[in-house]
């Protein structure tokens, strides 16, 4: 009986081990037996290709958009084990750039104005996942912030409509289509670049509703995989 259980603890160990090596070897998401002696379906997520995340942050030390431009930051999820579709959400910031001082009253405080952008949306990958990847794919835009314009208005005083360059609230939304780079340096190393074109459907600047107007956003991108 003492050696049966020997020759079986023996027997667990000596697995345990080679399965410990087979692990480290291969990685933790090799294909798997089950039970009945069949292979189990592999992840294809987590395959041994070293160019598969599920999740990517990236910062953008270069942002611009049709105010100016600024930085940003991005969250992108795979939706599929496959990495044809992802979750997208870019937060950014911009700044207008333009000498847009007050030269009716000669006002020298330039009005750099800030605009805020949320763009959630999804980015799809016709070639699914490998280390150079190109994505396209739809966004919502949400905008707040500021601009400094002409603006006509009628003065009472004088009875007639002026002219006036002032500073006002502004938010807007719209939708855009962004093209994306996607270079996986190293496993954990992202490397991108963007560009995207769209219109707003409202773009509301002193309570007034302007409509339509022309959108766009590019950005370098820099971040890590996980």
């Amino acid at each position: 009986m003492k050696k049966l259980l020997i020759t079986a603890l023996s027997i667990m160990l000596l697995s345990n081990v080679n399965a410990q090596e087979n692990s480290d070897d291969e990685g933790p998401m090799n294909e798997r037996i089950s039970l009945d002696g069949a292979p189990m379906p592999r992840n294809k997520m987590f395959n041994n290709t070293r160019w598969n995340s599920l999740t990517t942050i990236a910062l953008s030390p270069f942002q611009y958009s049709e105010n100016g431009v600024g930085v940003g930051l991005s969250y992108e999820r795979a939706l599929d084990r496959d990495g044809y579709i992802s979750a997208y959400v870019p937060f950014i910031a911009t700044f207008n750039m333009e000498d847009n001082n007050d030269r009716y009253n000669y006002n020298n405080e330039n009005r750099n104005n800030i605009m805020f952008y949320a763009m959630p949306g999804i980015k799809f990958y016709p070639t699914g996942m490998g280390r150079v990847k190109y994505a396209v794919g739809p966004s919502a835009v949400i905008g707040v912030g500021q601009k400094t314009m002409d603006d006509y208005y009628y003065d009472p005083y004088y009875g007639y409509g002026q002219s006036r360059y002032d500073t006002y609230d502004r938010v807007l939304f719209g939708m855009m289509i962004n093209n994306s780079l996607n270079i996986y340096a190293t496993k954990r190393v992202y490397v991108g670049a963007e560009m995207g074109f769209g219109f707003t459907y409202m773009d509301i600047i002193n309570n007034v509703n302007r409509g339509v107007t022309f959108l766009t956003q590019g950005s370098f991108k820099i971040g890590y995989s996980f």
